[in-house]
């Protein structure tokens, strides 16, 4: 009798922890990008060269709110002297949940240069915290280490987007702030925007063309034109 007891009790177990793990995989979706953008802007800063670059993402999102993915995009460092670099990727993981009706995301974000020859030197992380209101987003990211080991660096962003049916328009504005000087100017900051605008095709193809820049000249990043305004072109199918 004991032993039925047991082994009914076991059974029970069994069947609610597969029922369990069901509800958990049901719970799961995936998406992703494939992108070509005529200049890859990080912050302002042109990652590419002012060169066109090949893009990608995948994305695990769970009803829960936590999410994990991976993005790549290639690079071109080779005008700074590391002609090995040649791909960036990027890992996140975070959590999003809404507050009345403000959304709000927070997470982890490691970058890395996984071919740059750099033994991982280069390789950090940031934290990161955005929150959106009817298409007004603020946020903030912070690493305690940045690229190639610069030391610790806060960027503060703000913008605003609307979709008018299959039109999009946007601006953002931000600022990053270092801890030590690091530009020809002296300064330890630099602010950069964008304003844009997309369309969505057959509801897959967004089309963007985006205005960008920053308050840094050519001779503050050692004679390069990677901090420029520029207009900058991008097709992404959505997956």
């Amino acid at each position: 009798m004991k032993k039925t007891l047991i082994c009914g009790a076991v059974t029970a177990a069994l069947f609610a922890g597969n029922a369990a793990a069901n509800t958990f995989v049901e719970d799961l979706s995936l998406d992703g990008s494939l992108a070509v953008t005529s200049d890859y802007r990080f912050r302002g800063i042109s990652q590419s060269n002012e060169d066109v670059a090949l893009q990608g993402s995948i994305n695990l999102n769970h009803t829960s709110g936590f999410h994990a993915g991976v993005w790549g995009s290639s690079i071109d460092f080779n005008s700074v002297g590391n002609d090995e670099a040649t791909l960036e990727l990027d890992y996140t993981a975070g959590y999003t949940f809404s507050v009345s009706d403000v959304a709000v995301d927070v997470g982890y974000i490691y970058y890395t240069y996984p071919n740059d020859g750099s033994n991982d030197n280069n390789d950090y992380g940031e934290v990161y915290a955005a929150a959106d209101w009817k298409g007004v987003e603020v946020g903030v990211n912070w690493t305690d280490d940045g690229y190639a080991k610069s030391g610790k660096a806060t960027y503060v962003f703000a913008g605003y987007s609307h979709q008018f049916g299959i039109v999009t328009v946007g601006a953002q504005v931000g600022e990053t702030f270092l801890d030590t000087a690091t530009f020809a100017n002296g300064d330890d900051k630099y602010f950069n925007f964008e304003v844009s605008g997309a369309v969505t095709l057959l509801e897959k193809l967004d089309v963007e063309v985006a205005y960008v820049g920053t308050d840094l000249s050519k001779n503050d990043i050692g004679g390069l034109d990677w901090a420029e305004n520029a207009v900058v072109a991008t097709v992404t199918l959505n997956l």
